[in-house]
């Protein structure tokens, strides 16, 4: 099984280091920035990497996890329209942006396609217990649907709860193959 990861920030690279942990042997990773000293809290990022492109980084600590891990790397901005044809090769994808309007932008394409989208909702502030998830379609969602970090500060381990769900999920539907 494939599994494509949209964005490489707390929720997808954390999601992608419990799916190596857990025995998944392919990626396909794709985000456009870079590893920067504010995301060291809670992404799976070291302080060597600080400067150097999200998409190496990540790959480099992922096959340090699993050194027989396919991981293809794509180092882009995704578009509107470009959902469908990077995820074609994928089982299942996370969906692992800050914006809304690109959660929503790469959900509505994938959705087209009847493909499984794993995404997350209301991840910042310390409250830990409201986390939940929803299924609507092919797509789950992770988290407590309020809470947005521009009220409310990002909280490390309600971010790693977060994408352990969403790993969660994607294994679960590894483990009916």
């Amino acid at each position: 099984m494939k599994v494509g990861i949209a964005g490489l920030g707390g929720i997808g690279s954390n999601v992608a280091r419990h799916l190596v942990q857990a025995g998944v042997g392919e990626l396909k990773i794709i985000d456009f920035d870079t590893v920067e000293a504010v995301n060291l809290n809670r992404q799976f990022y070291t302080v060597d990497q600080i400067g150097y492109k999200k998409t190496e980084s990540l790959a480099k600590n992922l096959q340090a996890i699993s050194p027989i891990l396919k991981v293809e790397s794509i180092d882009m901005r995704i578009k509107p329209g470009d959902a469908a044809t990077l995820f074609s090769d994928c089982h299942i994808v996370v969906e692992g942006f800050d914006k809304i309007e690109c959660k929503t932008m790469l959900i509505n394409e994938l959705a087209e396609t009847g493909q499984a989208v794993v995404s997350a909702s209301g991840i910042a502030g310390p409250d830990m217990r409201s986390v939940r998830v929803r299924r609507v379609g092919h797509c789950h969602v992770v988290g407590d649907f309020v809470s947005d970090e521009k009220e409310h500060a990002l909280f490390p381990p309600k971010i790693a709860l977060v994408a352990a769900f969403m790993a969660g999920i994607v294994l679960e539907d590894w483990y009916s193959e």
